[in-house]
């Protein structure tokens, strides 16, 4: 798995947001991650706006050339990649177990599990128009461990168990991220910003690190079609190993 992806993934677990009554809803937000060398190869630092969308049991989230898609009503999750005008998708709810080769499921769960820990603090700031609180977390695994100071705010109109039904649906792709997601709803309110900073034992001593903050949050008709993939892109079957090292 890229580090790239890794810290995309992360991100966009602890951004948190979901669906109200009427119009949908769009929630943008900036993402910045560090230059980084891992392996003699060098990333450059890079910026990216991030866009999700929240219907009644749909859900899109826009990461650069990727776009993720759950529709609850299909019981399927899209996964469209743009740069290569294809998409793939998988059966809700996913089985991991299904997915991979003979012996492999147990043998990637006991390498990504994380132990994950979120402390609260008294510490307050204002994050855009949102007055947020501060919560530090921390994740470790047998392959990476990563430190985030996380601001949450309970000023946003964001049903945070609502979207849960429907993001945990993309999660159950991601091995051991099951933890994180329990640990989160320990946090009161919907995080709008956090800085984070990860190392994997591929890096050596090198850390990544990252940013999100919400820039907006609001009611809109969503555009036609959003929550499937575009009719002339081409279909290919899912490939959990592909995907992994892609991300």
């Amino acid at each position: 798995m890229r580090t790239g992806r890794m810290l995309v993934v992360l991100s966009l677990i602890v951004l948190m947001s979901a669906g109200l009554a009427g119009a949908d809803i769009k929630v943008v937000q900036d993402h910045h991650q560090d230059a980084f060398s891992m392996m003699g190869q060098e990333q450059p630092a890079s910026d990216e706006e991030h866009v999700t969308w929240i219907g009644d049991g749909k859900l899109r989230m826009d990461q650069g050339s990727l776009s993720t898609i759950v529709d609850l009503d299909a019981e399927k999750m899209f996964i469209v990649k743009h740069d290569e005008t294809s998409y793939t998708d998988v059966d809700l709810p996913v089985d991991l177990s299904s997915l991979l080769p003979p012996g492999m499921a147990e043998q990637i769960m006991t390498m990504m599990q994380f132990d994950v820990t979120v402390t609260p603090s008294e510490e307050t700031k204002k994050v855009g128009e949102w007055m947020a609180k501060r919560y530090d977390m921390k994740m470790t695994s047998t392959m990476m461990s990563m430190n985030s100071v996380l601001w949450a705010s309970t000023e946003t109109p964001i049903d945070v168990k609502k979207y849960f039904d429907l993001y945990s649906k993309v999660i159950s792709l991601q091995p051991g991220m099951e933890g994180m997601m329990e640990s989160m709803r320990k946090i009161d309110g919907f995080v709008v910003a956090q800085e984070a900073t990860m190392s994997m034992k591929l890096m050596g001593e090198t850390t990544v690190g990252s940013s999100d903050v919400v820039t907006s949050i609001e009611n809109v008709d969503p555009p036609a079609g959003i929550y499937a993939p575009p009719a002339d892109y081409t279909h290919e079957e899912f490939d959990f190993m592909k995907m992994m090292k892609n991300r």
